[in-house]
């Protein structure tokens, strides 16, 4: 028996075998696998082909050997070709070769059926066709190795063609040694070829990683045994390094970590190495090559570095990020411009106390008039007056007590531990004392008044928002009173900021419904005491609730703007009732109408009274407007314009509440006013006679400037006589008359204006 056959088909197998578990080792590479089992199959297909045939063995026998050895040398010669195409990055379409296969074996076994040799040449030819296709492929690359293995293909095509021309079956010892020769250059071409294009894609990989680990912004760097071992740019850049050899030869990875870190991070490391899947994430403070704090994020994660474990860490410089998130935690509780914590801080530190359940006071602090400062001395002044308040505040303060900025010109102060109302007191009345001492300024000293609320837990509020709340009531109570003062919080001035607070919210839609209306309080002649006019007091009757007094909703109309509208609403039903009275006497008495000084801001004010009484086709006469002494000498640039329009268009102007404030006699000549009404301040002493000398004096003064002269809140008939006899001429107050209702006003003048026609008929 011929070996050599054998000893080829040995060699094949063999070399398909090493080609298959070379692949099995790096899977990426698909032709190496095909190249594998290409090398299986021919070695099939020679052994059941040219070695085991037999003459002597049966027909069926022979031909079933043939069957296979031809399917599988076919099936050989596709994968090399295949093998090729993959090899430059094609594909051999199962459309293709499928067909392909079927035709060539069809072909070998009508051949066989006629001839074995001549099937014998066939096969031959076929795998000579494949072995110069698959030469053709490789040698397009040009590499020498390559080239090399193009030339394998070519002897193996040569071999395949001696086969059936030495031998009619392919036995001939000439074919197989050359073929084991041809077969061996090959494999071990196709093996190394194989190695030499995995190890040029693993060095493309590596430098294609190394490119991007240079220029990554990230920073990257290998541990093991608490040594650097490798770091990118990025990483040394991060720590302030410019030499790699200094960072990854003499840097332990200690020296970069803070002292209370090293522990965890040894942890972590020692995690990271026991475990090839471990992930951490962490962040937090590390050190620069100077010492300076940095503070990183960063991904630890397994690798192996020359055979051993090492920990691959990924990091982010994130101290810039930090810096502006404690900035802004810093912005969020910090005032700028005191220096103080601000209204957040207070906020929270007042969740922190009630949580607690301890004793404190909320103490809200306000300067008095500090715009004015802002507007006389710049706002230049007022920030630096504000800081200075700041400063003295917090130096002064005892270690129980927090002092914070709420905004503008207020103040909180948090005094810990004062359970008594006493004790507190004491604490305010020595604030107000620190800042009885001037602040001097820009080259000017600033006397501050202050006005302080103090509300007390838990007797005020069990919670922060409802003692800010307190606190802030009792400081605009003791803003009305002059000077720095203070006052503790009741349960009075709650319901007071609720019953200010639902006005306000509630006039738009009241001014809207015309939930308003007029009640007219009489006006008498001093003397006669004949009806001479009235004056309209507005009155709010909420759908389904109770009467609003003009105290509350009068100063919440002029707060929220809601005056003008108010005040337009008043002129119009004054005016409306005014026609009525026209239509139905054919004459009337003046109605006196009063009108915030706010109203006089609107410069349409004059055309929009004329308006109304045009409208109603009134005399400009039977109108009177009123405003009060402290409105039109704080107003009177505004104020006084206007009031000289209306005189001269023919409406007449009253100073109403005279004596409560602080009119001079050359301001009085200023104004263009026709009535001096006297504040029932002025009348509740008489008959006194301090009292009576200060009325008579005005009386005096008015009758100087033709003023007509009334006295307001008259209550009894001493008083009335007396006002009388110092020289009033017109009297108002309960003792002559409440306010009517339009109905009863009506009647009224009905009856004076009856007996006035009949004394004119008689």
């Amino acid at each position: 028996m011929n070996w050599l056959p054998v000893i080829s088909v040995g060699l094949n197998l063999m070399m398909g075998l090493a080609l298959l578990m070379l692949w099995n080792q790096d899977r990426r590479h698909r032709y190496v696998l095909l190249w594998g089992w290409s090398w299986v199959l021919l070695s099939l297909g020679l052994l059941l082909g040219p070695i085991l045939i037999d003459e002597r063995h049966s027909l069926a026998l022979q031909q079933a050997e043939a069957l296979g050895s031809a399917c599988a040398l076919m099936g050989s010669l596709l994968l090399q070709v295949a093998g090729a195409l993959h090899y430059r990055e094609h594909k051999l379409p199962l459309k293709v070769w499928l067909p392909l296969l079927l035709a060539m074996v069809l072909a070998l076994a009508l051949t066989a059926a006629r001839s074995q040799t001549q099937a014998v040449a066939l096969g031959a030819l076929f795998l000579v066709g494949g072995a110069l296709v698959s030469a053709f492929l490789m040698a397009r690359g040009g590499s020498p190795l390559e080239l090399w293995v193009a030339l394998g293909f070519v002897l193996l095509a040569g071999v395949h063609g001696s086969s059936p021309l030495l031998h009619e079956m392919g036995r001939s010892p000439v074919t197989s040694t050359l073929g084991i020769f041809a077969q061996t250059l090959l494999s071990l071409s196709l093996i190394l070829l194989a190695m030499a294009r995995a190890n040029d894609e693993v060095r493309r990989q590596s430098r294609r990683f190394q490119k991007i680990a240079q220029h990554s912004l990230q920073g990257m760097a290998v541990l093991q045994d608490g040594k650097v071992l490798y770091a990118n740019p990025a990483a040394l850049a991060i720590f302030g390094y410019h030499d790699r050899e200094r960072v990854t030869g003499e840097t332990g990875s200690d020296t970069l970590i803070p002292l209370e870190q090293q522990q965890a991070s040894a942890a972590r490391h020692r995690a990271i190495l026991a475990d090839p899947m471990a992930r951490v994430a962490w962040e937090g403070p590390r050190l620069n090559r100077l010492g300076h704090k940095l503070y990183l994020r960063g991904l630890s994660s397994y690798m192996e570095w020359d055979g051993r474990p090492a920990e691959l860490v990924t990091i982010m410089d994130d101290t810039a990020r930090q810096a502006a998130l404690r900035a802004l935690q810093r912005q969020a509780i910090h005032d700028e411009l005191t220096n103080l914590p601000n209204r957040n801080f207070a906020v929270e530190r007042l969740q922190q106390l009630t949580a607690e359940g301890a004793a404190f006071a909320v103490i809200s602090a306000d300067l008095d008039r500090f715009q004015l400062v802002n507007e006389t001395l710049g706002h230049a002044t007022g920030d630096a007056l504000l800081r200075a308040v700041g400063e003295r505040l917090r130096l002064a303060l005892p270690a129980a007590a927090s002092v914070a900025r709420l905004g503008e010109d207020q103040f909180v102060i948090l005094l810990e531990g004062a359970a008594q109302a006493s004790t507190v007191q004491i604490f305010v009345e020595q604030l107000l004392t620190l800042l009885e001492r001037p602040f001097a300024l820009a080259g000017t000293e600033l006397q501050v008044h202050m006005s302080i609320g103090v509300a007390l837990f838990p007797q005020d509020g069990d919670d922060g928002d409802t003692l800010l709340r307190g606190a802030d009531a009792a400081m605009h109570k003791a803003k009305q009173r002059a000077g720095s003062t203070y006052e503790f919080f009741d349960a009075g001035m709650n319901r007071a900021s609720q019953a200010r607070l639902q006005a306000e919210q509630a006039l738009a839609k009241a001014i809207e419904g015309r939930e308003f209306f007029l009640e007219y309080q009489p006006k008498y002649r001093a003397g006669s005491r004949q009806l001479c006019g009235f004056e309209a007091l507005v009155r709010w009757q909420p759908a389904g609730g109770a009467r609003v007094s003009p105290v509350d909703f009068i100063p919440a109309a002029e707060r929220t703007g809601h005056i003008h509208a108010l005040g337009d609403l008043i002129l119009a039903m004054a005016t409306a009732q005014l026609r009525a009275w026209l239509d139905q006497f054919g004459q009337l008495l003046p109605v006196a109408v009063n009108v915030s000084p706010l109203q006089f801001e609107d410069v349409l004010f004059v055309e929009r009274l004329m308006g109304h009484l045009h409208g109603h086709q009134l005399p400009p006469d039977c109108l009177e407007v009123e405003i009060t002494e402290t409105a039109a000498i704080g107003h009177v640039d505004r104020v006084v314009p206007m009031l000289k329009r209306l005189h001269e268009l023919g409406v007449e102007s009253a100073l109403d509440d005279f004596g409560t404030g602080q009119s001079s006699l050359t301001m009085l000549r200023r104004l263009p006013i026709q009535t001096m009404k006297l504040d029932r301040s002025m009348i509740d002493p008489l008959p006194a006679a301090d009292a009576s000398a200060v009325v008579q004096a005005v009386c005096l003064l008015g009758q100087s400037l033709k003023l007509q002269i009334v006295a307001e809140g008259v209550e009894n008939e001493t008083q009335a006589q007396a006002v009388e006899a110092l020289g009033c001429t017109q009297l108002q107050g309960f003792h002559l008359s409440r306010p009517l209702s339009a109905a009863a006003a009506t009647a009224l003048l009905k009856a004076r204006l009856g007996r006035w026609q009949t004394t004119a008929q008689l």
